[in-house]
């Protein structure tokens, strides 16, 4: 294989990713140390891609979160993994809240079982109507359009009479003061089913340690239990409290 149509190829796997290290690109193509470091030079000189310690970064890495559609474009074999953790963690005749998110969304196409899920989530609407075992409950308000959820006063009012088992949240952003999203309306109602929720189930992959979005879902304190496609820094580690459990999800899970 030529060395530009490589170069193309790592481009098109960056978007899908977000993130890549000289190791997996010698994994992906089969190529030396040597020759992955000369492709990464390139990209960089050509100012393709951010080089960071052991990789490359998209060179709007950090700086906006793509819509519902564009994540759902990219998805990857690491969101893959922790949606089928996520799934683990359904039990038979139990109150769900399941949060508007690619990763949950694919949660939601794995489950089929006595239950009750409560959403805001149009998608999850859409994958768990196949499931005919599962309750499936809408929350009140109008479509944002753009990511994919019903949002209103009504609904932060319906959360304010239910009491989850669980709630499974994503977030666009984390970081040591919390779990952020993007949208004021959203984050209104993923906050309001966390403070209604027994137990709360944070979904991310590691990259959401970049924090660029705006409106503060919960403190970390909150989460129980934190999924995620890479073992967190010690730094990391530190922003939760030491009663949360944190799994990595891997093919081996």
């Amino acid at each position: 294989m030529s060395q530009e149509k490589r170069i193309q190829m790592i481009k098109q796997l960056l978007e899908e990713r977000q993130e890549l290290s000289t190791k997996d690109i010698m994994q992906e193509f089969g190529i030396s140390q040597d020759t992955a470091r000369r492709d990464i030079v390139l990209l960089t000189k050509r100012g393709e891609v951010k080089r960071t310690h052991g990789g490359i970064l998209p060179l709007d890495f950090g700086r906006s979160v793509p819509n519902f559609q564009s994540r759902l474009a990219r998805f990857t074999k690491q969101k893959t993994q922790i949606a089928l953790e996520a799934a683990k963690y359904f039990k038979p005749h139990q109150v769900y809240f399941v949060d508007s998110s690619t990763i949950l969304l694919k949660t939601c196409q794995n489950i089929n079982m006595p239950l009750t899920i409560v959403t805001h989530s149009l998608d999850n609407c859409m994958a768990l109507a196949e499931h005919n075992k599962v309750k499936v409950k809408v929350l009140s308000g109008t479509l944002n359009h753009e990511n994919r959820y019903f949002y209103s006063n009504l609904a932060i009012e319906e959360l304010q009479n239910i009491v989850f088992d669980t709630a499974f949240i994503a977030a666009s952003g984390i970081d040591a003061n919390g779990a952020y999203l993007l949208d004021q309306g959203d984050a209104q109602i993923v906050g309001m089913a966390v403070k209604r929720a027994r137990q709360v189930i944070l979904v991310a992959e590691h990259q959401k340690f970049v924090n660029k979005s705006y409106y503060r879902i919960c403190p970390l304190d909150k989460i129980s239990l934190f999924i995620t496609d890479q073992e967190p820094t010690k730094e990391q580690r530190a922003m939760f409290v030491a009663s949360t459990q944190i799994v990595v999800a891997n093919e081996q899970n």
